[in-house]
């Protein structure tokens, strides 16, 4: 099973969004997906109708026999968030032997809440792939910069895909974000830097088709 983080230490970037839309599309092309909410505001389990389903992330991490919930999309199941995700702790890896239970899927997508939670952490330690949303904005391109060097930290072979949502090439702030985006990459020699920019509407198929040529 192929397991990615969806993470930044910054809100509003469009984690759940895209994990969200990524899980679908690769879902229609016949994979069998499992979205992870991990994030105690659980604005993934409400985009798919699920918030308040049980059994949760918490319940999952805690060690419990659980079956993931169908959604409506075809080969797409979700852990749905909890809300006692903020309070988490663990001095014990809490995810290795949970994702073990989960082999009967071929790609599992871990939308994390931001900042370095234990969930976020393990997550991070756990993943195959971590994949950072960004908006064109500096406050964000802080966010990313401090989840890079966490990330270099930890797992400095680790790949890491930055993803440019809500892409507007024709704003200067868009132009300068990118011009300091590409410039960071070129820097950092530790750990693996992909950056991905394509229209709006495109993202979630062209992250799809990306994975699924990998997995092949």
């Amino acid at each position: 099973m192929l397991k990615i983080a969806i993470f930044n230490f910054k809100g509003g970037t469009g984690k759940s969004t895209t994990a969200l839309n990524l899980g679908a599309c690769l879902a229609t092309s016949k994979r069998k997906v499992l979205l992870i909410d991990l994030d105690g505001q659980r604005t993934l389990s409400f985009g798919l109708g699920l918030d308040g389903d049980v059994p949760t992330a918490l319940n999952w991490l805690s060690g419990g026999e659980i079956q993931p919930v169908e959604t409506k999309t075809k080969n797409l199941w979700l852990i749905p968030g909890d809300l006692g995700m903020f309070q988490l702790e663990a001095d014990a890896d809490l995810f290795t032997p949970a994702l073990a239970k989960l082999n009967r899927f071929e790609i599992c997508l871990m939308d994390c809440s931001p900042g370095l939670g234990v969930s976020s952490v393990q997550a991070i330690l756990s993943s195959d792939r971590i994949l950072i949303p960004v908006i064109c904005e500096p406050a964000v391109l802080k966010g990313l910069s401090e989840a890079v060097q966490l990330i270099r930290e930890e797992r400095p072979n680790v790949p890491v895909d930055v993803v440019r949502v809500r892409y507007r090439p024709r704003l200067v702030i868009t132009k300068e974000s990118e011009d300091l985006l590409t410039e960071a990459a070129r820097r950092v020699r530790n750990i693996p830097l992909k950056l991905v920019k394509f229209a709006r509407d495109k993202i979630a198929l062209f992250l799809s088709n990306w994975l699924i040529n990998f997995l092949n």
